[in-house]
């Protein structure tokens, strides 16, 4: 009781000072018991950066960097917020992403997705941000974001290098920290089930108890915790998780914000990362003795003695926000990272024991170990600006950012590992670690200049956009075997700039037309060019740019977002064997991308939510020199005109959740979904598809209070992802590679909230 009263109290005080310059609403104080400043504003529920209401966002920063309405923004955005998340029992980034059109999550399958958060945006790979600062990519040593920490996630769909500088073409995803708030609350959650596994967690914050001295009140904290560990997937498999995260705010004013977050992560265990050939998954294969069929979806092409993935991370980072005045706003954020990964696997190898033609039971494998260290600094500083020039309204945007990764590889080549016979697998050979061949010690840097300017002339938008990049990457590789050590020094420069035009009607119907780019530098080959002698030069970075057309529609007056975009892609620059001048390179490789997607999102009615969307890719290599191989007819064919592996051509998803409001059945809640996933090409030569599957899920929540007032505060929940236990393939890279979806699983959740 005096929490709450303490926390009106804070409110009121806030309210007081904040209302000489801004008006403050009784809504957002009840709330948060916080100042309506620029700033507040964007972390209270319902702001561009804090909890979504329901499964529907109005504002997001991450296309803009400001504080904007999804509706006047004219680029495809996706939000998924804290209590989708939960309804579906999200337990990984890709589980997350699983209904977000033009988004195909689990590239190497669900077993490998507890491992990574891989996952196409419009066909290409989209890079990772973590409270808009980027993160390192490394297979063996990424950084994980597990989605208990996470507040949101907020996905830019097409170029964002004006922003964000070095990214693909697909889009960006970027995770909103949970971060502490102005009342008291808290969260305690066990759950068990999916491969005997056994999940459990802490949520707790609020503002700093009064006793604590005269500025407590300007302080709020806030500590997440979680433990997760159970079988994997795959048979002999494990996972295993612990992580703290805590925070802390300090408000001396509503018009200043400092947050600081500290993290720890450790993944001992993380499944497994291994994929099977296509003749015993996609295809029924003959593996002798009278069996023939499909390996098991919980099949282990590995081994349990060699197998490892362990994973530590540790992170600082600070979130800086001051309102100048009225009409100016400075950000700050920065990071720094430590990530290590220490990786063995045992795999299927590239073999005719893998490839079209293949049988009996055995599978050929191959060995890798790697050790790998990421120290990874990033910071962003920029300054927002309003005012007028006389019709024209700008918010102003200028910032700079600045990336460093300093990486360390220690890795092995791809020596032959004994073979597994899978009609008697045997998950407990002697298989020797092979030793490590390369040490690179490479660092890639970058610092980027922007900036934006969003005009409003009534009810027009007109956004203009440009950034300059500065990049480079560089270091010494030195082989272990002959001491011969190679350095890279690779710099590049690239502009990068959006336009885009908006109308925003008052019955809510807001069309628009964008065009963005992106930049990715090339950091292996040279182009031969005489002025340069036999070194060669640098190859330009790849570039990549998107015109796209929609139109937005949010009923006035309702919880209702609907959208819908068609958009044209090409990346180009991508380099291929030089045919004339051997060991050099030329860039001639081109991707297209065209596609149609759909998407919506409402609170229909009280304890009614829906999500739904449509996305239609059409994605082929448009120009491109080289040919790869057609195992079936074993020729060589070209690349040009072929469709990437791993894009479905149809995707469509559809999820309800309703909570019995009134009647018998108070506190009941159920829900379900449905998602398509359309077929892809599995190899290059474009020589066989993966089929199409249709997956099922389901959810059940009880509120206990409705059973007993005692139990105020705790709820059950029961998700079942899968439901129906389809088999399906997720994708193949090749013959040699292709990945289970995950089975049927059920998992039971108790939480406690005060």
């Amino acid at each position: 009781m005096l929490s709450g009263v303490a926390a009106v109290g804070f409110a009121l005080r806030d309210a007081q000072a904040q209302n000489a310059t801004d008006a403050v609403t009784l809504d957002t104080l009840s709330v948060e018991g916080a100042g309506a400043g620029r700033n507040a504003s964007g972390s209270q529920p319902g702001g561009a950066v804090g909890p979504v209401p329901g499964y529907v966002a109005t504002q997001s920063r991450v296309a803009t960097k400001t504080d904007t309405p999804i509706l006047e923004t004219a680029q495809s955005i996706s939000v998924i917020g804290r209590q989708q998340i939960e309804d579906q029992n999200a337990l990984t980034i890709n589980q997350a992403l699983r209904y977000s059109p033009s988004v195909t999550t689990e590239q190497r399958g669900g077993a490998g997705a507890t491992r990574l958060e891989q996952f196409y945006i419009r066909g290409f790979t989209a890079p990772l941000f973590l409270d808009g600062l980027a993160l390192p990519g490394s297979r063996d040593a990424s950084a994980s974001i597990d989605p208990f920490r996470v507040e949101r996630i907020d996905v830019i769909k097409g170029p964002a290098s004006v922003l964000y500088g070095q990214s693909g073409p697909g889009g960006i995803v970027n995770f909103v920290s949970k971060m502490p708030r102005f009342v008291q609350h808290g969260e305690i959650f066990v759950q068990g089930g999916g491969f005997s596994e056994v999940r459990g967690g802490f949520d707790i914050g609020g503002p700093i108890p009064s006793a604590a001295g005269p500025l407590a009140d300007q302080f709020a904290y806030r500590v997440i915790g979680l433990g997760w560990k159970g079988d994997g997937p795959a048979v002999t498999t494990q996972v295993e998780r612990v992580l703290i995260n805590p925070s802390v705010t300090w408000r001396p004013s509503a018009d200043t914000s400092l947050t600081l977050i500290g993290n720890y992560q450790r993944d001992p265990f993380s499944g497994f990362y291994g994929g099977f050939p296509a003749v015993g998954t996609v295809f029924p294969r003959n593996f002798g003795g009278g069996v023939t069929g499909r390996l098991p979806v919980d099949f282990y092409d590995g081994d349990r003695n060699f197998e490892r993935s362990d994973r530590t991370q540790a992170s600082i980072s600070y979130i800086f926000d001051h309102d100048i005045n009225e009409a100016l706003h400075v950000h700050s954020a920065a990071r720094y990272l430590r990530t290590e990964g220490d990786y063995r696997s045992v795999y299927s190898a590239f073999s005719e024991n893998t490839g079209p033609f293949s049988s009996g039971p055995l599978i050929d494998r191959s060995r890798i170990a790697t050790r790998v260290g990421i120290d990874a600094y990033t910071i962003d500083n920029n300054l927002v600006g309003k005012f007028d020039t006389g019709l024209f309204a700008h918010t102003a945007l200028v910032g700079v950012d600045y990336r460093r990764f300093e990486t360390r590889t220690l890795s092995t080549a791809f020596p032959a590992a004994p073979s597994l016979n899978v009609l008697a697998p045997d998950y407990a050979m002697t298989i020797p670690t092979p030793p490590f061949t390369t040490d690179a010690r490479i660092t890639s840097e970058q610092t980027g200049l922007y900036v934006q300017d969003q005009i409003k002339f009534d009810r027009l938008v007109l956004t203009l956009g440009g950034r300059y990049d500065w990049a480079s990457n560089f270091g010494p590789t030195r082989s272990l075997t002959t001491n011969v050590v190679t350095n890279q020094d690779v710099p590049s420069e690239a502009f990068t700039g959006r336009a885009s035009l908006l109308y925003r009607f008052d019955n809510g119907v807001a069309p628009y037309v964008s065009y963005s780019e992106a930049f990715e530098p090339i950091t292996a080959g040279r182009i031969f060019d005489a002025n340069f002698g036999s070194v060669g030069r640098i190859p330009d970075p790849i570039t990549s740019d998107q015109f796209e057309a929609g139109i937005k529609y949010q009923p006035p007056g309702t919880d209702i977002l609907l959208t819908a975009a068609a958009f044209d892609i090409r990346r180009s620059n991508a380099t291929n064997a030089d045919p004339v001048n051997r060991n050099f390179v030329v860039q001639t490789g081109a991707v297209g991308v065209q596609g149609l997607e759909f998407e919506a999102r409402a609170n229909l009615a009280e304890g009614l939510n829906v999500i739904g969307g449509v996305s239609v890719i059409d994605a082929r290599t448009v120009s491109d020199i080289t040919t790869t191989l057609n195992q079936v007819t074993n020729q060589q064919v070209p690349l040009r005109g072929r469709v990437p592996v791993q894009i479905p051509d149809t995707t469509a998803s559809l999820f309800v959740d309703y909570r019995f409001t009134s009647g018998p059945l108070l506190g009941l809640g159920l829900g379900g979904g449905v998602r398509y996933l359309g077929s892809s090409w599995g190899d290059p030569a474009n020589s066989f598809k993966v089929p199409e599957s249709v997956l099922v899920d389901a959810v059940l929540t009880y509120d206990l209070k409705n059973l007993d007032a005692t139990l105020n505060g705790f709820t059950m929940q029961v998700n079942a992802q899968n439901l129906l236990d389809e088999r399906y393939v997720t994708g193949c890279f090749s013959y040699s590679s292709c990945f289970y979806g995950l089975p049927r699983t059920v998992y039971a959740t108790l939480r406690y909230r005060w």
